[in-house]
């Protein structure tokens, strides 16, 4: 969570800034710290506040998914600070409705897998229950199945990190396949071991997309030895930053612990004893 946390704080100032030359002009000398952007009405950016209220309904001692929807919804009308187009545009038609909507009209954003963690802190012991979990929380808001299985595809990597075991690649694409995830979604997993870098997704119209957002969070948690650096490198590569570098300090930090963060952005970050407690108590509640 604080690895998560760090990267969504590292990316939030270069966010809209899409390319790296253009983060170059505006932060001479680049983005290296966590620059607090929050007020006291709004601790959190859309990414780590969707999370933080997923995570404590985990804790409930029963899954409500519609109470997890309506805790959204309040939270997107009460601050819905760095909320995306559609995922507001989903919330707002669950408070219309009452019911999640049932089509993205084609959209396939990256807000599911943004916020997609804390089922795996929770279910990491329980195979069926995480790729269950993740993927109806990921479909209330993005009912498309490029989102639900990049969803999983993300938090079935996170619980091979949360069991000790550094290779994930072979675990997510069984599962993708059991399950007739998306060809597209298949193919982005499977190059992740032998791409390179700079053949990345992380910029131009796209760099939102769900699809591209899995494949460059895979690609740091298999390759980026160094969890600074990676997080770093993506905070001023452009494209939408603040989520790519979210999700990949999400799994590094699943993969290497708390001492692999820089304590200097864990003391700048909001609240950071509410993410260390809150993770704790998901991973107390996962049943080997």
């Amino acid at each position: 969570m604080l690895g998560f946390a760090s990267g969504n704080a590292l990316g939030v100032p270069t966010e809209f800034l899409g390319t790296a030359d253009a983060v170059a002009a505006r932060f001479p000398g680049g983005v290296r710290d966590v620059a607090r952007m929050d007020t006291p009405n709004s601790p959190h950016d859309d990414d780590l506040a969707l999370a933080l209220i997923l995570g404590e309904e985990l804790l409930e001692p029963e899954m409500d998914l519609r109470r997890l929807a309506l805790r959204w919804v309040e939270w997107s009308e009460r601050d819905g600070r760095g909320i995306g187009i559609w995922t507001r545009t989903a919330l707002r038609h669950i408070r219309m409705h009452d019911s999640p909507p049932t089509s993205t009209g084609g959209q396939a954003g990256n807000g599911a897998i943004s916020r997609c963690l804390p089922v795996a802190l929770r279910t990491f012991g329980q195979p069926a229950n995480l790729v269950s979990g993740t993927y109806h929380t990921a479909v209330l808001t993005h009912p498309d199945e490029r989102c639900g299985w990049g969803a999983v595809a993300v938090n079935v990597a996170a619980a091979c990190f949360l069991q000790g075991r550094r290779d994930f690649v072979g675990d997510v694409l069984e599962v993708l396949r059991n399950n007739a995830a998306p060809e597209e979604l298949r193919a982005a997993v499977g190059r992740v071991p032998l791409e390179k870098r700079e053949e990345l997704p992380v910029t131009g119209p796209a760099a939102g997309y769900v699809v591209h957002g899995v494949e460059i969070a895979l690609w740091f948690a298999y390759h980026e030895p160094n969890l600074e650096r990676g997080l770093v490198w993506l905070a001023n590569a452009g494209g939408d930053t603040d989520t790519n570098a979210a999700v990949a300090g999400g799994l590094m930090g699943a993969r290497d612990g708390e001492s692999a963060i820089p304590a200097r952005w864990v003391k700048a970050l909001p609240e950071p004893e509410r993410l260390r407690s809150l993770a704790t108590r998901l991973v107390g509640g996962s049943a080997g």
